[in-house]
């Protein structure tokens, strides 16, 4: 099995990269492209937001490597939100007709960055010391 800190920081950031063209690509396309909403089934267009979003957060995080929490922790974050807001922003531009700027979605986009950032941060240090660096925290 293969760890996850055990893949190189250039292969991480093709992968994060990779997803987060799928994502661009998916927001961009016209709205005819995807079926309706299920009847009874609220929200899952935010959830969905989330999700793709938060795997991108998930990505950045583990693209930044085990220093990223204290060099990357602001900006790399920021970045997955503003891009979220710039495709949002786009969508009536370049997504075609049914395709409009919604508040809601680029605060599910935002939510999910943050979140799955956060739980892969905790998850990355665990059992490490507060820098993130697993050879300080097997010192005595």
């Amino acid at each position: 099995m293969i760890r996850l800190t055990s893949v190189s920081l250039v292969v991480r950031r093709w992968i994060c990269a990779g997803h987060a063209a799928l994502i661009a690509v998916l927001s961009l396309a016209p709205a005819w492209l995807f079926p309706p909403s299920p009847p009874g089934v609220p929200g899952i267009d935010k959830a969905v937001h989330v999700g793709l979003y938060g795997i991108l957060g998930a990505l950045l995080r583990w693209a930044a490597g085990p220093w990223g929490k204290r060099r990357a922790a602001g900006w790399l974050p920021a970045a997955g939100g503003t891009y979220g807001l710039l495709l949002e922003w786009l969508q009536p531009w370049i997504g075609g007709a049914g395709r409009a700027f919604s508040w809601g979605d680029a605060a599910a986009n935002l939510a999910g960055v943050a979140l799955f950032w956060w739980a892969v941060d905790r998850f990355l240090r665990r059992g490490n010391d507060p820098s993130g660096h697993p050879a300080a925290a097997a010192q005595p």
